[in-house]
């Protein structure tokens, strides 16, 4: 069921792919390019998180709800759901406002199965 979830993200013009991840690192499904380790990527994006997470509580930002990772050729947008995180990883021009919008739709019929 997740995976559908994630394959209805990608449909969106300009994500290259998507998965949710636990916040220790554990891949919980994906749907990205077969050239990307599924598995490597979920564990390195829940440690950058997780480091963005401690730098909000350390700066008075209060509790997370969002990062961005932007690179030359894109972008990892992440959200939090709880123990998971929802991933989507973009290319570089893509309308962030319409990408943050599926992610928080996903979010709901995500939280309503884990």
């Amino acid at each position: 069921m997740l995976e559908k979830i994630l394959i209805e993200i990608n449909k969106t013009e300009g994500v290259k792919g998507s998965m949710v991840v636990g916040k220790d690192g554990l891949l919980i499904a994906s749907q990205l390019p077969s050239d990307v380790d599924a598995e490597l990527v979920g564990a390195m994006l829940s440690a950058a998180y997780g480091a963005a997470e401690k730098a909000c509580e350390e700066i008075k930002l209060g509790k997370i709800k969002q990062a961005m990772i932007e690179g030359e050729f894109g972008k990892a947008l992440m959200i939090d759901i709880g123990d998971y995180i929802l991933v989507v990883l973009t290319e570089d021009k893509v309308n962030l406002g319409l990408i943050r919008l599926i992610m928080k739709k996903a979010i709901d019929k995500i939280k309503a199965m884990i």
